[in-house]
């Protein structure tokens, strides 16, 4: 797997749990990254909880110009101004979840983590927290067998500049 996307996974979650732990007055500390040909999670914590982790990006030219650009590549694909990232972040807890259900995190068995980061530089705050309040949580429809055991979301503050995360489910 790419070190770069290694790289990002590990300070993404450690910078999640520091924030997660001073809220739920906890003390989970990263212990390693996952091994997906053990189908565990993304990362492995301690206090027997893995955190899965969803990049959300306004378009998929975004997500590819940031990865390409941390690659050291070009990509010469003319931008898309449409900005879709609460869209697709619904589409990309409902992907995770099949991931879920379909066995993809066998690997381990304790407590699992959703942590959805948007990527978004244009997003406000306040469109976030009145997306969390109108949320309508997988589980009403029980339409999975299983659901992960909390779904967050991570988003850089545009008031301060400041990461912050709040609870969907």
């Amino acid at each position: 797997m790419n070190d770069i996307k290694l790289t990002h996974e590990e300070v993404a979650s450690r910078r999640f749990l520091f924030t997660y732990n001073s809220i739920q007055n906890q003390t989970i500390d990263f212990m390693r990254l996952g091994i997906p040909k053990l189908k565990e999670p993304d990362c492995i914590c301690g206090n027997s909880v893995a955190m899965e982790l969803v990049g959300v990006y306004d378009n998929e030219y975004q997500a590819e110009k940031m990865w390409a650009l941390l690659r050291g590549r070009m990509i010469n694909k003319k931008s898309d101004l449409k900005l879709f990232t609460l869209d697709n972040l619904e589409s990309l807890i409902g992907e995770k979840l099949r991931k879920l259900e379909g066995g993809y995190y066998d690997g381990f068995s304790g407590k699992i983590i959703l942590v959805c980061n948007l990527h978004s530089p244009l997003l406000q705050d306040q469109e976030v927290e009145q997306y969390i309040k109108e949320y309508s949580s997988f589980r009403q429809d029980n339409y999975f067998d299983r659901y992960f055991n909390e779904i967050w979301v991570k988003w850089i503050s545009d008031t301060d500049g400041t990461e912050k995360i709040r609870r969907l489910e």
